[in-house]
Order: C-alpha cells, then sequence, then structure tokens
C-alpha cells in the first residue's frame, strides 16, 4: 500500500478548489463540510483531496495541522480507492474534540456515503 501523499493526489490552488465548489455536491457534517465533484474526462482520473481549516476554526496553527493529518490519513488509507476520479474537499466547520478521532471518522465516513449517493444519483 502506498503511504505517501503525492502532489497528484493534493490540491495546489485557488482554480481546483474553485471548480469542486462550483461543480460539486455539498453534505454537512456536525464539524465538516464534504464537497466531492467529478474529475475533467481529460484529467487523469486519480482522485484528490483538499482540506480547509482556517483559523475561525482553531487560532493554534497545532490543531489545524493536526486536523489535516487526519483527514489524509483517511483519505490515504480508506478512500483513495472509492473515489477514483473525483476531488474531495473537506472543510472544517469547527473544532474537533483532541481524542475524537473515532468520531471524526465515523462522521467523514457518513458523509461521504451521502455525497456519492448524491453524486451517483
Amino acid at each position: 500500500m502506498d503511504q505517501g501523499f503525492p502532489a497528484a493526489s493534493r490540491f495546489h490552488d485557488k482554480r481546483d478548489y474553485g471548480r469542486a465548489f462550483h461543480r460539486g455536491v455539498r453534505v454537512h457534517g456536525q464539524h465538516c463540510m464534504l464537497v466531492l465533484a467529478p474529475r475533467p474526462k481529460r484529467a487523469a482520473r486519480r482522485a484528490r483531496l483538499g482540506v480547509v481549516v482556517s483559523t475561525k476554526v482553531h487560532k493554534r496553527a497545532v490543531h489545524r495541522h493536526r486536523c489535516k493529518r487526519w483527514v489524509r490519513e483517511l483519505f490515504r488509507r480508506d478512500w483513495k480507492e472509492r473515489l477514483h476520479g473525483i476531488d474531495c474537499v473537506v472543510v472544517f466547520k469547527n473544532a474537533p474534540e483532541l481524542g475524537a478521532h473515532a468520531d471524526l471518522d465515523a462522521e467523514l465516513q457518513r458523509s461521504l456515503d451521502k455525497a456519492l449517493a448524491r453524486l451517483a444519483g
């Protein structure tokens, strides 16, 4: 299993986020909003991830980076194959508790299932 998070699997600039928000399906959870958007046909069919955690969510950068690491690990471990050809953006609305890793994973998994169902139908 690939343990890295290569550049081809990440969002890089404002245009990437803009395309996903414009074309995407949004699902709101308690802590996060998940946006899924199909990749253009001419683009590589690899899934890509963007994570947004603003200073309004948490003032300390350490906590914001922890949230990003949680989501990147979940994406790398569980979502990469499921989201083949789909752009995914996770926007944190408020900070999860520090020990709530399993709760955050469950919330994101429920949001992903809902978003994939909306995207397919």
